[in-house]
């Protein structure tokens, strides 16, 4: 196999797992990368992951920039060289058509790298067993079988005492249509697969708004604020669709209860 500058051995689990986390992620931070990485028990070592990172940028499988938002902080995505790479060993994206050569557009930075914050307070409770990302969602909606009604950012599966509840996540920056939320809550109101959506905002003014939309909706849709919960993960309160709240532990402990019900 043929990479943009060189060749490189990627055998060992951890550079796989490294090169999978940007994979996964669509834009990452230099800390936010280490951070999953260490949280995900692949890399604690700072220098050494340094090491491995600066590695695979210079074998062309990641593309590493500086944007200037981000204040001199390295951003990183996966090239077409590192979407191969990963599927020689084992890690298949099929074909993902997001075209990570082109320059990153701006717009989608914040929400990719909230979504990474996200995924990273939910990492270190040590109790996520799997994040599906938004791009491998894309690929299973292509597959009848395994489809969900909707793309959403990421599913989350986590183990409680109560046992696992699994639950889609939505980071919602700015306030859609009303006609365009018609259509997100048909689509959570026919999903078969899940059984709870949880809807993250930065402000209370959207928090509102997202609750109007979805009002008296038969579904287990929560609301709660993406700076509070960065912060407290399951200890952040969220509220239903029909204002009733509670921290967010209670309610992924109703989401598996009602996984258990139905099993």
């Amino acid at each position: 196999m043929r990479y943009q500058k060189g060749s490189v051995g990627l055998n060992d689990r951890k550079d796989k797992a490294i090169l999978t986390l940007v994979a996964d992620s669509r834009y990452v931070t230099h800390s936010q990368l280490f951070g999953l990485a260490d949280a995900d028990f692949v890399e604690s070592n700072r220098r050494v992951f340094n090491w491995r990172l600066r590695r695979l940028v210079q074998h062309g499988l990641v593309r590493k920039q500086v944007i200037s938002f981000l204040n001199g902080e390295a951003l990183y995505a996966i090239t077409r060289a590192g979407i191969q790479a990963l599927e020689q060993l084992g890690v298949y994206y099929l074909g993902a058509s997001l075209d990570r050569e082109k320059d990153p557009n701006e717009f989608q930075i914040p929400h990719a790298l909230e979504l990474n914050n996200i995924r990273l307070a939910l990492a270190r409770t040590n109790l996520l067993v799997r994040w599906i990302p938004e791009s491998l969602i894309r690929v299973l909606n292509l597959s009848p079988t395994h489809a969900y009604s909707k793309v959403y950012d990421g599913i989350a599966s986590i183990i409680l005492p109560a046992g696992q509840a699994d639950f889609a996540i939505e980071y919602e920056r700015t306030l859609k249509s009303q006609p365009k939320y018609e259509k997100i809550r048909e689509a959570i109101e026919s999903e078969k697969r899940l059984n709870a959506f949880l809807y993250l905002v930065p402000t209370y003014d959207l928090l509102w708004a997202l609750t109007h939309e979805f009002y008296d909706t038969k579904r287990l849709v929560f609301f709660g604020l993406a700076d509070q919960f960065k912060q407290q993960a399951f200890d952040a309160r969220v509220r239903t669709a029909s204002y009733h709240e509670s921290t967010f532990r209670d309610a992924l402990t109703r989401v598996a209860g009602l996984a258990k019900s139905r099993a």
